[in-house]
């Protein structure tokens, strides 16, 4: 019809404008916008009108990004399904999630089939973080009094496990298997077949933690390398070796001639291989020497605790692996993109599209000397740090606040570096 007003464009709910958009999974990287509408993107390119937002976010700066959303694919946030004193310590997931521009959270067997009705009744309605749940192998987990998940082979329960997928859909994720204890020292390899039977039986992942820090004072601690050993023959495409850089015994640097050829097929596979830093499993030397000899881990996650929520953050862990020597595109890729590959959201998340949920992380790269600290209290240094300023979760800007620890780091000279959000 002749003579009708052209209706106008639509308007953007969200206008992130003129950062540096680094996302290694689609090939982004350079000064551009990202228009959100609707809890999605909509539109990405340079000098969008601003005039169709109705908030603008500037973003302009030397050395600020905007990456797609922090994935952290090793953490435990079954916040109150613990006691305290007992349990493993979880924390809020929106303190080390949305809070630390993180804007997806794995929690990895906090608890088991027992007690895991407590996140979707209480901590899943109220967190703005996405969580994805790995449910421990072992029925009731973390909150099982002594170190070990495990005290027999009773405690993996098939039928309770089965039951708990069945009653809710959508839940379980995938399964989480603790390698520690004297139970893994007897009987490891009937743990690792038993298990992984589990996660084959539902078509799920299992991930796996290694390397026992109280082995050493335990007979035999030569076992834990075999049982090792023995689970990466194991493992399946998409499962998860966790804690690729521990120095504790049953890492994967215990005998490496016999180990590494085994690691190679196993990542050959599609195993993913995860470092999951934590406060007791990432030695310096290990990851360097790892770094030297070719094995790059494929992700960056940071196990993080109530107990480790005041010392490390999944930003701090990105920094660490810089101090490494890995670039700041890689430790982006691996808590973006491959992160979400590794627990099979790649489709979803993890990368900045039209059309996309618009998770997304805005970062300040700070040049500086900063000192870290690994496992075993070696200090080493590095030349970046890295401070959330601003997380986007499902078009909803949230400030971080980096939960009880400033920056998730601090520099050497432990002064208050200021950073603009």
């Amino acid at each position: 019809m002749t003579g009708q007003t052209p209706a106008p464009p639509p308007t953007y709910d969200l206008l992130l404008r003129g950062g540096h958009v680094l996302d290694p999974a689609s090939g982004l990287d350079g000064r551009m916008d990202v228009a959100v509408g609707d809890g999605r993107i909509v539109d990405i390119g340079p000098d969008l009108d601003p005039g169709r937002a109705v908030r603008v976010v500037e973003l302009r700066g030397a050395d600020r990004y905007l990456v797609p959303g922090l994935i952290d694919v090793h953490t435990h946030v079954a916040h109150g399904a613990t006691t305290p004193g007992v349990g493993m310590g979880c924390c809020d997931p929106d303190e080390v999630g949305v809070r630390s521009g993180v804007t997806t959270v794995v929690d990895c067997g906090s608890v088991g089939v027992a007690n895991i009705g407590v996140l979707p009744a209480h901590i899943l309605p109220r967190a703005a973080t996405r969580v994805v749940v790995f449910a421990n192998v072992g029925s009731f987990a973390h909150t099982m009094p002594g170190w070990a998940d495990l005290a027999s082979l009773d405690d993996i329960d098939d039928r309770a496990i089965a039951a708990c997928v069945e009653h809710n859909p959508g839940l379980v994720s995938g399964i989480k298997l603790r390698l520690v204890g004297d139970i893994v020292t007897e009987r490891g390899e009937e743990i690792v077949d038993r298990s992984t039977k589990v996660a084959r039986e539902h078509g799920i992942p299992l991930m796996v933690h290694i390397g026992d820090m109280r082995a050493a004072d335990r007979p035999r601690p030569e076992r834990m390398a075999e049982v090792t050993r023995h689970l990466l023959d194991a493992l399946q495409p998409g499962d998860i070796l966790t804690h690729l850089c521990t120095p504790n015994v049953g890492g994967v640097m215990d005998d490496v001639d016999a180990t590494f050829p085994l690691l190679a097929e196993a990542r050959a596979r599609g195993v993913v291989l995860d470092p999951a830093l934590g406060m007791g499993n990432f030695g310096y030397a290990v990851a360097r020497e790892q770094a030297e000899r070719g094995l790059l881990p494929d992700t960056i996650s940071s196990d993080v605790t109530l107990g480790g929520q005041s010392f490390h953050s999944l930003v701090e862990c990105m920094a660490k692996f810089m101090a490494v020597g890995y670039p700041f595109r890689d430790v982006v890729a691996m808590a973006t993109g491959r992160a979400a590959a590794a627990i099979g959201l790649a489709d979803e998340i993890g990368s900045i599209a039209v059309g996309r949920v618009a998770d997304l992380t805005v970062l300040d790269l700070v040049a500086g000397d900063y000192t870290f600290l690994d496992t075993t209290k070696a200090r080493f240094s590095g030349e970046h740090g890295i401070a959330p300023v601003l997380t986007v979760r499902a078009g909803e800007v949230l400030t971080p606040g980096w939960g009880t620890h400033p920056w998730g780091f601090l520099p050497a000279d432990a002064a208050t570096v200021g950073v603009g959000r």
